[in-house]
């Protein structure tokens, strides 16, 4: 073996390795600039993911807790039948003023330096829970279960914010996303470059390069969606609410539902491009038998119009000739 081959298989490999983790990174970047960038696309996935059944019964779960942490009889009595009409309640248009601050701050987590604490805002909602809780209670003193319950106690013990995630939970990822958004173009670029040159070095064994190179988008597409469900987990576990960690694990699936869909369009067109390039040669063969069928239909019309005039002729001949023995 000599070592020009050598450093030619190693140079090829490292052209091959590289164009993946390009291309890899090009639809990180890609997913950035479009999903936690685009501000429209990520309030739209925040207010959806937070409008989730499993969402709202843990935010309710979390304001239940707060607002009977003293009262413990209470909370083992009513407890859920309480988180059951918050969540509903969560659910209704009361709620939209303080999904849209959370939307806000969540944006502003993601993209900006200056972060603050990720809260749910419940001051728009404040009234309505104390005198939920409060109609609840009564109906429970009455049976016995409780001494008093007053409106102003309600409203004391809820909160007027409860934090999601802290500032400190994660690092500033804020600079790399501003990053991802000018390199984007680069990464596709190397990407493709890469992929061009490692089938042009190997054109003696073209066919095997292209299969090669398809083979490291598949590995690249498959490791995305193999990757993107154990991300949410630990992010719902920086979460030192207990209760509010689904609320994290749904925003956390919200955002790489995007980034799998993107997975699962590369695995497609490169499986189709794979399977037309090993059907190329039928596929010449068809377009040339096509092609010839379409070039011989106007000779025929013609050959069919050169017999047609003959016959026409001898037509005409044979009518003068009965008109001139009629004559006769």
């Amino acid at each position: 073996m000599s070592s020009n081959g050598q450093a030619s298989r190693i140079g090829s490999v490292a052209l091959l390795v590289g164009a993946a983790l390009l291309l890899f990174l090009g639809q990180s970047a890609y997913w950035i600039n479009h999903t936690v960038f685009d501000q429209q696309n990520f309030t739209q996935i925040t207010t959806n993911a937070l409008l989730k059944e499993s969402s709202r019964d843990a935010i309710a779960t979390s304001v239940v807790d707060k607002a009977l942490a003293d009262r413990p009889v209470a909370k083992r009595v009513l407890g859920s039948r309480l988180e059951s009409l918050v969540s509903g309640l969560l659910g209704t248009d009361l709620s939209s003023q303080a999904i849209k601050t959370l939307t806000s701050k969540t944006y502003a987590y993601a993209t900006a330096p200056n972060r603050e604490d990720i809260a749910i805002d419940l001051t728009g909602i404040k009234d309505p829970l104390s005198s939920l809780i409060t109609v609840v209670q009564g109906v429970q003193n009455v049976r016995g279960v409780e001494s008093e319950s007053r409106l102003e106690t309600a409203q004391a013990k809820i909160p007027d914010q409860i934090v999601l995630i802290s500032s400190d939970s994660f690092p500033d990822i804020s600079g790399a996303v501003k990053t991802m958004l000018w390199v984007g173009p680069l990464l596709w670029l190397g990407s493709l470059i890469c992929f061009i040159l490692y089938i042009y070095l190997g054109r003696a064994q073209y066919a095997k390069k292209v299969y090669m190179a398809g083979l490291a988008i598949i590995i690249v597409a498959l490791f995305g969606l193999a990757t993107t469900p154990f991300i949410p987990p630990p992010i719902a576990a920086a979460v030192q609410n207990i209760a509010l960690r689904p609320v994290a694990e749904s925003l956390a699936s919200g955002f790489l539902a995007p980034f799998a869909e993107q997975m699962y369009v590369m695995l497609g067109l490169i499986l189709l491009g794979l399977l037309i390039f090993n059907q190329r040669f039928n596929i010449l063969k068809l377009v040339r038998s096509l092609e010839t069928m379409l070039s011989r239909q106007p000779k025929t019309d013609t050959k069919q119009q050169t017999v047609a005039k003959p016959i026409t002729k001898q037509k005409a001949t044979t009518k003068k000739q009965t008109s001139k023995k009629k004559t006769a």
